[in-house]
């Protein structure tokens, strides 16, 4: 009987579960000198963030957010592992990207923002290029760095065997090439939900960055919180629930489960 209740009590979790309530409680402390509508305390966020979800518009707001952030997404992966397979292929075309690569990852991301606008104006395409242009240089240099790695005694043993090109790719560089793109997948959607909110708050006539714009602008830290977390939750299930699901299925043949 008391097998269960071990399996239960996991000491590995306490820290983490201490640090949080007392987190909890410096917050619910701090709280008390400020007004909610400036400094909410963590179970009135919570009431807020519960109304929120419960209006059918919010969701409509979410959603249109979440569109913008899918389609910034899959191009910069697309674009990020085209880039990097033949970046980590070919010599010269390494040579003439290198530079250019660092020059993108290193330019300021709200930059991207503002010219996006100026050149887009209030429309959809101003966070979806603003997404491409920040994201696929990572997707592009962990592919890179990952094609590098390749194990060489298996391409040389493909092209023994006569492989083509399509075949080379789908059959040995793809599947060595997959932790990285997973790796590159979670850490691109981390980041293209964080850039679509700065976007939105510039460029687009609906979205949850123009409702963090709407309510800096009524001066309420509450309900800027409230969407922020909301989205925020939104996202981490997405991640828990699809991407992790989906890291775990493709690399279920190895001994050790991915966390």
């Amino acid at each position: 009987m008391k097998a269960p209740a071990a399996k239960l009590f996991r000491p590995d979790l306490l820290p983490g579960l201490i640090s949080f309530i007392g987190l909890l409680l410096v917050w619910k402390a701090i709280s008390l000198f400020f007004l909610p509508t400036f400094l909410p305390a963590p179970m009135e966020l919570v009431g807020r963030v519960v109304n929120l979800l419960s209006q059918s518009r919010a969701y409509l707001v979410i959603g249109k957010t979440l569109e913008r952030v899918l389609i910034g997404l899959i191009l910069s992966m697309l674009i990020g592992i085209l880039v990097g397979l033949v970046m980590g292929r070919r010599r010269v075309v390494e040579g003439f990207l290198d530079s250019w690569i660092m020059v993108l990852l290193t330019f300021p991301a709200i930059s991207w923002a503002f010219l996006a606008v100026l050149w887009f104006g209030i429309s959809e395409i101003a966070p979806i290029f603003t997404i491409v242009l920040i994201v696929f240089p990572y997707v592009t240099m962990n592919v890179w760095e990952g094609t590098k790695a390749v194990d060489k005694a298996l391409i040389d043993m493909a092209r023994v065997f006569k492989a083509n090109r399509a075949l080379l790719l789908r059959k040995v560089l793809i599947p060595q090439l997959m932790p990285y793109i997973f790796s590159s997948l979670r850490i691109s959607f981390a980041l293209s939900w964080k850039i679509a909110l700065v976007s939105e708050a510039f460029g687009v006539g609906r979205g949850v960055g123009k409702e963090l714009t709407y309510w800096f602008q009524s001066t309420r830290a509450d309900m800027m919180l409230a969407w922020g977390v909301s989205f925020m939750l939104i996202m981490v299930f997405i991640d828990v629930t699809l991407l992790r699901w989906w890291e775990r299925r493709t690399f279920s043949w190895r001994q050790i489960p991915v966390a």
